[in-house]
């Protein structure tokens, strides 16, 4: 599962450079939290567009935030999305919780923005996204069973522009993470 993940400075100068931003004003740095807005990449001609969409699908009961790449293309929610509305969010990080509740920080083994697979729907305020979400690999699943699809940077213009190899894509899709984790040993006497 991913609830909430972090945008920087060096997300916002990726967006810059490799998308055609309208504004200024969609780029933000700090925590992306379910319901608030959020930089997206979608495709766009000549470059991909960073446009600002909210971050979650209100559901029957609640708002859905994640989508489970096994069940994509089953659920008649997502099956339009998956072959029609592929996006991608640049993100600095993500984080999860582990059985303490103490949060955990997931970055890339390399430097540089991650970028989480996503599906979005149409919406009169400018859109709406899901994060794709896959079981965990060995670095997560000490502290999480699900963890966010993360697109190879060498494959974010086929990932916006094939949706039919969207699930080959998703398949193979590997980008090793690291975690960091602040917190430490007390005492109970002390």
């Amino acid at each position: 599962m991913c609830g909430r993940y972090a945008a920087d400075g060096e997300t916002n100068d990726w967006l810059r450079t490799y998308c055609r931003c309208p504004s200024e004003e969609i780029l933000r740095t700090g925590d992306v939290r379910p319901g608030e807005r959020a930089p997206v990449v979608v495709a766009g001609s000549p470059k991909p567009i960073a446009v600002s969409m909210t971050w979650g699908i209100p559901g029957a009961d609640s708002l859905i935030i994640n989508a489970r790449v096994e069940t994509l293309w089953e659920k008649p929610a997502f099956r339009h999305l998956i072959e029609h509305r592929l996006c991608l969010l640049p993100a600095s990080c993500f984080y999860e919780w582990d059985a303490g509740k103490h949060k955990v920080t997931l970055y890339g083994e390399e430097s540089g923005p991650l970028f989480l697979a996503g599906i979005y729907q149409a919406d009169p305020e400018g859109g709406r996204f899901v994060i794709i979400t896959a079981p965990a690999d060995e670095t997560v699943k000490p502290i999480h069973d699900r963890m966010p699809v993360r697109i190879p940077k060498a494959r974010i213009g086929e990932w916006l522009s094939d949706a039919e190899r969207a699930r080959e894509i998703l398949a193979t899709a590997a980008v090793p993470l690291r975690r960091e984790q602040d917190a430490e040993q007390l005492r109970l006497w002390e």
